[in-house]
């Protein structure tokens, strides 16, 4: 068995309740991040836990494509971990996000992979994806944590929008976060 261990740290310009929203916000995958994500699926939710289908292009190999199924927990307050298989190898993705300062936050996100038998042979290539993989959503996901940061602090409201009257479009709070995040409803 071989243990791959890796772990990266970052602080934003946003609060840590933003960045938890962000990483809930499984909806804007194969919109964000649609040169990885084909298709995402949620099969249940709660105000801890969601287990989550996605159809995913292979970094790296673009004409591969693979399944995954993701259960992410909210551990703690700061804390949000989701196990999965990729390829079949079993991972544990731990995202801790802590407020530093008003909207700044420190990110630290640690992947884990176990790799067993013949999986072994993936363990190369996953180490090489794993630094890209994240550089890049990360990269693709800064503007939305800021603009989300910033609209929040405008009083905006999510499906109702900013206040109409300019005078109440300033809020100095602690910005919320609740789960499960309000979602568009499909019939």
């Amino acid at each position: 068995m071989k243990i791959l261990d890796v772990t990266f740290k970052r602080k934003v310009n946003c609060s840590a309740n933003v960045c938890k929203w962000n990483h809930w916000d499984h909806e804007h995958l194969h919109y964000t991040h649609k040169s990885f994500y084909k298709k995402t699926q949620i099969f249940y939710e709660d105000d801890r836990v969601v287990f989550v289908w996605h159809e995913m292009h292979v970094p790296l190999i673009p004409f591969l494509n693979v399944s995954t199924y993701d259960l992410t927990v909210l551990k703690d307050n700061n804390t949000v971990v989701t196990y999965g298989f990729q390829f079949g190898v079993p991972s544990c993705s731990t995202a801790t996000y802590k407020d530093i300062s008003k909207d700044k936050c420190s990110v630290e996100v640690n992947y884990k992979f176990q790799f067993a038998g013949i999986q072994i042979l993936l363990y190369p290539l996953i180490r090489l994806m794993i630094p890209k993989w994240n550089e890049r959503t990360w990269n693709e996901d800064l503007p939305l944590k800021l603009r989300r940061q910033k609209v929040k602090r405008m009083n905006f409201k999510d499906f109702k929008g900013l206040p109409k009257k300019v005078k109440d479009r300033k809020f100095s709070g602690k910005i919320d976060f609740k789960l499960p995040i309000t979602r568009l409803r499909r019939d």
